[in-house]
């Protein structure tokens, strides 16, 4: 066992030369409560924790200094380490083969360098003295002009992260390509602003409550925005907006920003107020990064902050209104459990929290990163939203900026190996609003004067703009096509011509005639009684347990220790689906059982819960029901384990004001649920059907999941005589994201025997006279053989490059145009 004494250590770091002081009982007392509270999480690697055994802080920190060849030596353990941090490399700290985890090291520099708020930075020495950062001589001239031109603001919190991650340093430290004068001063059309109030969409706008940002992004927008020089808005200003507003019975959400609004609470205070007045706004939504890199904001003064949040929350549902907060995280690094804490007090307090990523060129566009990411803040109650492709395309930041294919192809890697529940829409900001990308836009063309730029074809049209910002149509930089919509001039490489697709021809066929009333009725009867449950791609062996997915397995309330076993031994495997033939809340006795079995199953942070009762009868959710789901239901910063609660809609009339009632208080425990809707011929596959249906569903407080293109059970017998035209998804697509908020948009999904994709984002079409086949872009061979070594695949299956091919019943392809 080590000595325990007060012996004090001193760090010199390497670039600043500034000598810090810590106490060694300190360093070793931080150790030991990180090995202890954190064990078995993903705040280090499975081979960490299999080193530091499952027990006490004492042993814990014992086989650590075995493990790393301090044995009985504390001070030399720490001393290897903090000379290794003291080298300003950024690397991984590797002992003995021993690799630290890198939340640890930010404990452990918590002590050495403690407090928090944030420093303005006016030189690089200032900047060198700060962070220990390597600036070579040649750069300091020109790193200074950048620190001129735009500010350099870091928070305390940060400066700990990136001294010891490469990956948080690119993204706040100035570089010199800064410099560099490709690219533009704004991302968006300058006519939506006026004062605090820009407006991009007809049914939402932005409210800026505070010019400046904590910490800037070097590759956001908002370093360049001319408003960060401006004087602040004041709460007039603000009543003024809300007038605004109020005038506009079309906008039913508004976005609060800034720079970052939480920094001005009376401005906050005082849109919470107005708005909260205003009968057709339904939702405020309160953008901030400052959950990532400047957490104390939230957490200090007893988490003041929070606790204000959490009741204006409140007073907001009893005015029909919900609250969301919408936070930015781009590399797992950026996770700390401070950040952890914020989004799970959000969530089990009703405040959907919801992740938007930019995609950034050698920091996070290798994938496993993501999966990390992602999967790790799906488990503390974040929803994942967007990841953006490119990131802005502003002046100084084209080091960022990766060819949109690498981001488009980045789906199919997210779909083989991410849960779909945490998998974002790829989507792209142009200047006139978002594209989701085979979907609701594509590239066209490259444009012919200028190589830099291509053509997106958007969802937006002429007319939508005439509602509110009749000048957009004016702009040099779009056009209209044939079918009507918007292409937009684009700064971005396509990186992969065959993602050129052009122009859409105009429909060649009819819809479908409405089906009869009884008809609807007899499907709505048939998907409450028949279970949609997935495929199991490979076989298990096991009666209870089907796999659907490398990260999600299905399960019968009946399943016993094999099949809790087979989740045990698979670490890859996230969520469990709870389905049957029953009701979830009529077997709730078995789920019990099953769930506090997957407790002590680490990898597992997610169980889903299949209800029809909640679709047709949601009042039987009454407060025994919420109350018992509550108990089974662990959105926390450690050893997650969330309950959602799976159901499925048809049409927009099903849902009742009993439904949003429902959700409000499963919500207000921390219990999501999402919907999947099955898309029917001749029931709900037109634009105007589904787009309703997405509002409804937003304003009931429901997640729309998946729109099921084509291969479930309940479809493949109606639409193989009803079958759906792609050319339909196209239009459901661009209405849904042109007229809904980006909040709405489902992920447009076709089922198959070896798995769901993403219609166009991670399959292609392979069209063989009136068949319908199509290749699933994101699985290979290798995908279901890691699953199980003795995989046999069906005689009669066809491979494209290693990729399953397989027919589609029910799907046809009237048109030649290529999106899929």
């Amino acid at each position: 066992m080590e000595k325990r004494n007060n012996r004090a250590m001193t760090v010199i770091f390497k670039n600043s030369l500034e000598k810090k002081n810590v106490d060694l009982t300190t360093l070793i007392d931080s150790t030991k409560e990180f090995l202890q509270i954190y064990q078995q999480s993903d705040f280090a690697q499975t081979d960490f924790w299999e080193i530091v055994a499952d027990e006490n802080g004492q042993a814990q920190f014992s086989e650590l200094l075995k493990s790393t060849g301090f044995t009985d030596d504390a001070e030399g353990f720490f001393s290897a380490v903090l000379n290794e941090v003291a080298l300003g490399t950024g690397e991984a700290v590797v002992i003995q083969g021993v690799i630290l985890p890198h939340a640890l090291l930010v404990a452990l520099l918590e002590q050495i360098l403690p407090g928090h708020g944030y420093i303005s930075i006016k030189s690089v020495q200032q900047l060198v003295d700060l962070t220990n950062c390597d600036i070579p001589e040649e750069q300091k001239d020109d790193i200074q002009k950048v620190i001129e031109i735009y500010p350099v603001r870091l928070s305390r919190h940060t400066i700990r992260q990136l001294m010891v991650s490469k990956a948080v340093a690119y993204q706040y430290m100035p570089f010199i390509q800064e410099l560099n004068p490709t690219g533009f001063d704004n991302t968006w059309i300058g006519q939506f602003h006026d004062g605090l109030f820009e407006q991009m969409y007809q049914n939402r706008v932005i409210f800026l409550l505070n010019m400046a940002c904590p910490v800037y992004c070097r590759f956001c927008f908002r370093k360049h925005k001319d408003s960060r020089n401006e004087k602040n808005p004041t709460p007039h200003d603000v009543k003024k907006a809300v007038g605004q507003v109020e005038k506009s019975k079309s906008i039913k959400e508004i976005v609060v920003t800034g720079g970052d609004p939480f920094m001005h609470r009376p401005n906050m205070e005082a849109t919470i107020e107005g708005l909260m007045q205003v009968d057709h706004v339904q939702t405020l939504r309160l953008a901030t990064r400052s959950i990532a890199y400047y957490p104390n904001m939230f957490l200090e003064n007893d988490e003041e902050y929070l606790n204000y949040l959490k009741g204006k929350n409140l007073q907001l549902q009893k005015q029909g209104k919900r609250m969301e907060v919408a936070t930015h995280f781009i590399h797992p690094d950026e996770i700390s459990p401070e950040s952890l804490e914020i989004i799970s007090e959000l969530v089990n307090n009703g405040i959907a929290v919801y992740i938007q990523t930019p995609f950034l060129n050698n920091c996070n566009d290798s994938g496993p990163e993501l999966v990390e990411l992602f999967s790790r803040l799906r488990g503390a109650g974040a929803e994942i939203h967007y990841i953006y492709i490119p990131c802005s395309p502003i002046k100084g930041n084209s080091i960022y900026w990766k060819p949109l294919s690498y981001g488009i192809d980045m789906g199919a890697f997210l779909r083989a190996n991410l849960s779909d529940r945490a998998i974002p829409r790829i989507c792209t900001a142009t200047p006139i609003g978002k594209m989701d990308w085979f979907s609701s836009g594509w590239a066209v063309e490259k444009d012919a004067e200028n190589e830099n730029f291509i053509w997106i074809r958007t969802p937006y049209t002429p007319e939508f703009f005439k509602k509110f910002a009749p000048l957009a149509n004016d702009l040099e930089i779009i056009r209209s096509n044939d079918e009507g919509t918007i292409d937009i001039k684009y700064l971005a490489e396509i990186g992969n011509d065959s993602y050129l697709i052009g122009p859409r021809p105009k429909r060649k066929t009819t819809r479908h005639q409405p089906a009869r009333a009884e008809e609807i009725e007899q499907i709505k009867q048939k998907l409450a009684n028949t279970r949609q449950t997935a495929h199991s791609i490979i076989d298990t062996g096991l009666e209870h347990l089907c796999r659907t997915h490398k990260t999600k397995v299905e399960i019968s309330p009946d399943a016993g220790e094999e099949s809790l076993n087979y989740i045990a031994n698979n670490n890859q495997i996230t969520d469990v689906v709870i389905s049957a033939t029953e009701d979830a809340i009529d077997i709730l006795f078995s789920i019990k059982k099953i769930m506090r079995k997957l407790a002590d199953i680490s990898h597992v942070n997610t169980v889903r819960l299949r209800s029809m009762a909640f679709t047709n009868a949601p009042e039987r959710f009454t407060r025994g029901i919420i109350n018992t789901l509550t108990t089974l239901n662990n959105v926390r910063t450690i050893s997650p384990l969330r309950l959602e609660i799976e159901t499925w809609f048809i049409l927009p009339n099903e849902l009742t004001i009993a439904h949003k009632t429902m959700v409000k208080k499963l919500k207000n425990k921390g219990i999501s649920v999402y919907c999947n809707v099955p898309l029917l011929g001749g029931i709900n596959d037109r634009d105007t059907i589904i787009q309703e249906l997405a509002n409804k569903l937003r304003k009931a407080g429901i997640e729309f999941h998946h729109l099921y293109i084509a291969g479930l059970p309940i479809q493949n017998p109606r639409n193989t005589d009803f079958p759906i035209d792609s050319y339909d998804v196209t239009d459901i697509a661009t209405m849904v994201r042109r007229e809904g908020s980006g909040r709405e948009i489902p992920r447009y999904i076709i089922s198959t025997i070896y798995g769901e994709v993403d219609y166009g984002l991670t399959s292609s079409f392979i069209q063989e006279q009136d068949t319908c086949k199509i290749k699933l872009d994101c699985y290979d061979k290798a995908y279901y053989l890691a699953m199980n070594p003795y995989y046999t695949f069906a005689q009669d299956v066809e491979f494209d490059d290693e990729k399953p091919v397989v027919e589609v019943p029910g799907l046809i392809k009237t048109n030649p145009f290529p999106v899929s």
